[in-house]
């Protein structure tokens, strides 16, 4: 095998297994073993090497140790044209304090039809992990660097202390996947690109350089939104222009990563590096958002400690593995959100102990832990959305309940509904319940916002532009109350006549599916049509124990334990049902409890859904 060489003399600046990129098919199967978990005499077992996505390995290959990066082969392909150009436009490139400036190219290795590994020579320890800081350099001399390199026409945002490498006269730059080619001779690095370079660096030193106000941003040509930018407009007033959100987007990041005072302070800058890799997008961004106001309203101590906090949460999760974003996930949004609640009454349970409670409840069956576990899911989802629509300023949007939650019974197989709405965003914040959505998941709740809402008409408004189906009208509740509580959507919409109530629903008239999920459905609205049309000068109760009880002051008693029982029988083939699956077994049990619906409704005068 040839030497994998990095910024080679000749000129080429590429690394070479087997003579060519390809590399060989024995080092595409020692790659493939070892990113599988079996890489036998290949994988190397460096506690201090880790990459938490699963995403980089290193392995050993025929007496040399190489780290190779998993991307597909479209992204392999123009990350290594980059990096290869990069080496071209900075040949015989020397910097005062650096050395010799050289580019590792990486080889591509493919591994099947549709990914491939960008494959390197291992370089040892990166100069972010020096103990020695800066070790000499002055904020001069980086300076000196970045520059040098965007004259050579690389803006390189990637030229950072985790990317370089000194060794023996020269530095070695890496990772090339976000490098832009601009004209020789430019002078003005885009404002993104000071932004990442004044945090990297400013981290190495352990104090903000201020970077950003010795080097110049350009203000033309900057590329378009990025996806952390995208998502954090859609937070932001509409209508705002690109160039504003760009600049909010780097004051809240910059507030969020520089150095942190305290000697106890991990790095902030590498902990917002990982939310990346550890947090689905929005939340992503939200720990931007959370610790730059954190910092700004709690001030340093505090930022501190979240910050300690969440470097303790990695110290053992870096498995080689990948399996440590799993693990980080849940405890990573539990310490963001609960940070945000620092001023939680002595009486309430934290945000941990009712997600422990909820992992608790996972394997039970039954009515009183489906009660339990829609009374906990309703608290955590109140307290997410309440923390996540005050630190990003949505104010107005009201949180309403809908489903077998606002009903206070959630089965195993049910799920959250929820909007976060008002008059001005009356089909729901859809950027905010997303977030909300995320971090619920991640808590172990799924949970579905507007977009997931019935599309029938039953309850329309004056003008005819806003419409509610009826069952979800009956389900409406704000969180902390037990009666009807639609909100601001009473306001423009009037209560269902009781012509409405008792005529068969839309949805109704669609026909019934004779299965357990339906018949739960069927059960519920037989039991609010009830409560509803009786419940004179009051708002009725949504959730079904209080219905029930109150079930004995509308029917005679006999009747009223007939509908408890059929309520209870539906919610009990419901959990028999396999939520993964269309919940179609137990036919003929499905079968006697539908003609006892029907049976109900007749002696007591009700609609229903057609029998197809």
């Amino acid at each position: 095998m040839a030497s994998l060489l990095c910024g080679a003399r000749e000129g080429s600046g590429v690394s070479r297994l087997s003579g060519g990129a390809g590399g060989s098919p024995g080092v595409a199967a020692a790659i493939r073993a070892v990113f599988a978990g079996d890489g036998g005499e290949h994988a190397l077992d460096d506690p201090q090497f880790g990459d938490v996505t699963g995403a980089v390995r290193r392995l050993r290959y025929e007496g040399r140790e190489l780290v190779a990066k998993l991307r597909s082969r479209a992204a392999a392909h123009a990350e290594r044209t980059l990096a290869a150009e990069a080496a071209r436009r900075l040949g015989a490139l020397a910097v005062d304090g650096f050395g010799r400036i050289e580019v590792c190219v990486p080889d591509l290795v493919p591994l099947d039809d549709r990914t491939a590994a960008l494959v390197s020579p291992y370089l040892g320890i990166p100069v972010s992990a020096s103990t020695d800081g800066l070790d000499g350099l002055s904020a001069e001399e980086i300076e000196d660097l970045l520059l040098a390199v965007l004259g050579r026409g690389v803006e390189a945002s990637g030229c950072i202390p985790r990317n370089m490498f000194r060794q023996s006269g020269r530095t070695v730059l890496i990772d090339w996947e976000d490098a832009l080619l601009v004209p020789a001779g430019t002078a003005a690095p885009g404002a993104l690109t000071v932004m990442k370079w004044d945090i990297a660096w400013s981290d190495l030193a352990g104090h903000d350089l201020g970077l950003r106000r010795r080097l110049t941003a350009g203000s033309d040509d900057e590329p378009p939104l990025d996806g952390f930018e995208s998502i954090l407009a859609a937070w932001l007033p509409a209508g705002l222009a690109a160039r504003e959100v760009r600049r909010r987007g780097i004051e809240l990041t910059l507030a969020s990563e520089l150095p942190a005072a305290g000697p106890k302070s991990a790095s902030a800058a590498r902990l917002g590096h990982l939310a990346e890799d550890v947090l689905p997008p929005g939340l992503g961004v939200f720990h931007t958002v959370l610790t730059s106001r954190l910092r700004a309203d709690q001030g340093e101590d505090a930022y501190a400690d979240l910050l300690h906090r969440l470097d303790a949460l990695t110290e053992n999760t870096l498995a080689s593995d990948g399996r440590g974003l799993e693990r980080l996930r849940r405890p990573w949004v539990i310490a963001l959100f609960s940070t945000a609640e620092h001023q939680l009454a002595a009486d309430l349970q934290t945000l941990e102990q009712l997600v422990v409670r909820l992992e608790e409840l996972q394997g039970i069956d039954g009515w009183d832990a489906a009660c339990e576990r829609a009374e906990i899911a309703e608290d955590v989802t109140a307290r997410i959305a309440r923390t996540a629509q005050a630190r990003l300023g949505l104010d107005g949007l009201e949180l309403i309940l809908r489903g077998s939650c606002a009903q206070g019974v959630l089965g195993r197989g049910s799920d959250i509904d929820f909007e976060l709405s008002s008059p001005d965003h009356p089909h729901g914040h859809r950027a905010l319940e997303d977030l909300v959505i995320e971090a619920l998941a991640c808590l172990g709740l799924v949970a579905e916002g507007s977009a997931a809402r019935p599309t029938e008409r039953d309850v329309v408004s004056a003008d005819g532009m806003l419409s509610r189906d009826l069952h979800e009208w009956f389900e409406l509740r704000r969180p902390g109350t037990d009666h009807h509580s639609p909100g601001w959507v009473a306001t423009t919409i009037a209560a269902p006549s009781a012509t409405i109530i008792t005529c068969p629903s839309e949805y109704e008239r669609q026909g019934r599916e004779l299965t357990a999920k339906y018949l739960w459905f069927e059960s519920r609205a037989l039991l609010a049509r009830l409560v509803f049309t009786h419940a004179a000068g009051m708002p009725p109760p949504v959730k079904l124990v209080p219905q029930l009880s109150f079930l004995h002051e509308l029917v005679p008693g006999d009747e009223a334990a007939e509908v408890e029982a059929l309520v209870r029988l539906a919610f009990a083939l419901r959990e028999a049902a396999d939520p993964a699956l269309p919940a179609t077994g137990l036919d003929a049990e499905l079968e006697q409890l539908a003609d006892r619906l029907d049976a109900l409704r007749r002696r007591l005068g009700l609609p229903g859904p057609r029998n197809l």
